[in-house]
């Protein structure tokens, strides 16, 4: 009897196992399957940010945002980037603070080179990716949509001759056939490496 009952719960546990490892490869293979959807080039250039605070750029944000230096916690990290090809880069400005983040992501600017600001994002996440592909001269900007009960997507912000859109949840998303080829930005470890205060 006890060797029936040593029997039953082996072959149990090897039912539990085997189960438990189709489930494994089944979940892999829909990862496999839905990375070959996304049509990202293996060779994406990666932009790492700036390593000299900008005090041009801390006043930006400080005027975009209605805050106040060495008051409000402001920290920030910055691209030298050009998004539309006069050889005049533009400054990608990534922000987050109790002001400027939430659940949802944090906060973005893109300056022109006087440091007047062409475009302003809400529900940030990085990285970002700035795609080779252009609207109206400008370069296409692609976001992660997640957190703050948003639903998680990838959204392709489009120029429209004058800015950006704000909000990258409320943009169309990537599809099957869309190819992203270009530079990824703010790929830092932000819980690392928190970027520049402003003081």
């Amino acid at each position: 009897m006890k060797l029936l009952n040593r029997f039953l719960i082996l072959g149990s546990l090897i039912l539990t196992l085997a189960s438990c490892s189709n489930s494994n490869l089944e979940s892999t293979s829909k990862a496999v399957e839905i990375n070959k959807n996304q049509n990202y080039s293996p060779s994406m250039a990666i932009k790492n940010s700036e390593t000299i605070r900008n005090v041009g750029v801390e006043n930006a944000i400080l005027k975009a945002y209605n805050l106040q230096r060495g008051i409000d916690p402001v920290y920030y990290s910055y691209v030298k980037i050009d998004l539309n090809s006069d050889s005049i880069p533009e400054y990608f400005v990534y922000a987050y603070g109790p002001m400027l983040s939430g659940s949802g992501g944090g906060s973005a600017l893109i300056l022109n080179s006087d440091y007047k600001e062409i475009s302003r994002f809400t529900l940030v996440q990085t990285p970002i990716i700035i795609n080779n592909h252009r609207t109206k001269n400008w370069k296409d900007i692609i976001m992660t949509v997640s957190g703050g009960g948003a639903t998680p997507a990838t959204a392709i912000m489009k120029f429209d001759g004058k800015t950006y859109p704000l909000n990258p949840s409320l943009q169309p998303t990537l599809g099957t056939h869309d190819y992203i080829d270009g530079v990824k930005i703010f790929t830092e470890n932000i819980s690392k490496n928190q970027g520049f205060k402003i003081e």
